[in-house]
């Protein structure tokens, strides 16, 4: 069987909260794309997380996604919710699922006797805690940009929205760019748009 990953975009957020401005991501789809092909995931699905996706019924989700995509195992984890409202969980996949499909649910994984998830590592970065990162994410925190200027001591980019960008402060980092790596110290700022600048 091939590996297929299923992710939605964009947040939901955007679609069944109050939260109208623009997300940010720890890994914005693009990135994504790249981390799963490194990965050696055969096919990734992204499904457009949109009203009518969001007000499926735990039923539909597993007939018109799951075996719609021919699944034959789904992995998931144990906090995983379905359909509208979250009505659909990993108790009822297996319930519901089990005419189609074998179901895999896996246990939480904490550190620290704290769960590991996206909001502990938005937290992580929020704060600037970068050092402590790679312990839940597994690697680095990264980020895109554009560079902006550059001389033979400094480099100005202009950080990509998509990403989280972290707080004003001064940063170890590595730049790579053009097949190089230039490790240095980056000053964060932030301006009126709330885009951050590496100087």
């Amino acid at each position: 069987m091939k590996l297929a990953v299923m992710t939605i975009f964009a947040h939901p957020k955007q679609i069944i909260g109050n939260d109208q401005k623009p997300q940010t991501y720890i890994t914005p789809l693009e990135q994504k794309v790249k981390l799963m092909q490194d990965l050696g995931v055969d096919t990734l699905i992204v499904v457009n997380f949109d009203s009518a996706f969001a007000n499926l019924s735990p039923s539909d989700f597993i007939e018109d996604y799951l075996c719609g995509f021919k699944c034959k195992h789904a992995v998931a984890g144990f906090d995983f919710r379905y359909g509208h409202n979250g009505e659909g969980n990993m108790e009822t996949l297996k319930i519901e699922g089990k005419r189609f499909l074998e179901v895999t649910e896996m246990k939480k994984f904490e550190i620290d006797h704290e769960k590991v998830s996206s909001t502990k590592l938005r937290n992580l970065i929020g704060k600037g805690r970068f050092a402590d990162i790679p312990s839940y994410l597994g690697s680095y925190f990264e980020s895109q940009g554009t560079i902006d200027s550059e001389d033979n001591q400094h480099v100005i980019v202009t950080l990509s929205e998509a990403f989280l960008t972290p707080p004003p402060g001064v940063y170890l980092i590595e730049i790579h760019t053009e097949g190089n790596v230039h490790e240095g110290i980056a000053h964060q700022i932030m301006d009126g748009s709330f885009q951050g600048s590496w100087h």
